[in-house]
């Protein structure tokens, strides 16, 4: 596995951003995370990250993200000899050795192993800015340890089995595109109760039901600010909000920003 790295830089400034992956991003999220998710090339929400995660995408992912003035994240933009998206298995691949290996695009390591992994990055933007040659490519060599790592977290999960109640929960949440239905009437038709349902969704997707859902929301909210030209009452209505002051607090309350100043910044 060949890895090229063209930037390795640690962000510490309050930002909240859109952006479509040009290369391979392979990065540590320490703190600071209000909200971050990834969209596969076809736009499906694949995953979302939290603050103490790796995360490592492809080509063409789409990623959303909110940080706040605490934050402390690394991003190493690389090529990565073999990995890709399969649009059929719907799943990121790393080929090593003639093998196709299925990864999950965010791993949340031991509280231990992050500190690890923070002075491996630290010491990787270090290395990829020095003027040697030989520093450049002790940096990939460093990534390379890195992206292992979720090759082994790809046996983990590939061993997780999700509930079929919980994948039809996930399918009804994704489908109600307008937010018309309200969540607690979604949960009721299920043989468990909302309290472990909750902790089913965040033991498989690493969320909650109603966290989810918000992203989804606000991706939609993104989506309608940077594609048309609605006002912020037609959005309110389009996702299923009575009144326009609650798109402005949900706005608010995901990044700080009012509806204009995040279609401003989502269009820079």
């Amino acid at each position: 596995m060949d890895i090229h790295i063209t930037n390795a830089s640690l962000y510490s400034h309050r930002q909240t951003m859109s952006q479509i992956t040009s290369c391979a991003f392979l990065g540590l999220i320490v703190s600071g995370l209000d909200s971050m998710d990834f969209y596969t090339p076809d736009g499906i929400l694949e995953s979302s990250a939290s603050n103490s995660s790796l995360f490592l995408v492809p080509a063409d992912f789409r990623i959303t993200f909110s940080f706040n003035a605490r934050r402390e994240n690394y991003v190493t933009l690389c090529q990565i000899e073999g990995l890709s998206w399969n649009p059929k298995t719907r799943k990121i691949e790393l080929e090593l050795r003639d093998q196709l290996i299925e990864i999950p695009p965010v791993v949340h390591p031991p509280v231990a192993r992050m500190e690890q992994l923070r002075d491996l990055f630290r010491r990787t933007v270090k290395l990829v800015r020095s003027a040697i040659n030989t520093d450049h490519l002790v940096g990939e060599m460093l990534m390379q340890s890195v992206v292992a790592e979720f090759a082994e977290y790809s046996h983990i999960a590939s061993e997780q089995v999700v509930p079929s109640d919980l994948e039809k929960l996930k399918k009804m949440i994704d489908e109600d595109l307008d937010f018309k239905l309200d969540l607690a009437d979604m949960m009721a038709g299920f043989k468990y109760t909302s309290t472990h349902l909750r902790r089913l969704f965040q033991r498989y997707y690493q969320t909650n039901p109603a966290e989810y859902r918000a992203r989804l929301r606000f991706n939609r909210i993104q989506q309608l600010l940077v594609e048309t030209d609605m006002t912020s009452k037609e959005i309110a209505d389009a996702v299923g909000m009575n009144h326009v002051t609650h798109l402005h607090s949900f706005i608010r309350q995901r990044c700080g920003l009012t509806p204009v100043q995040l279609r401003r910044n989502l269009n820079m």
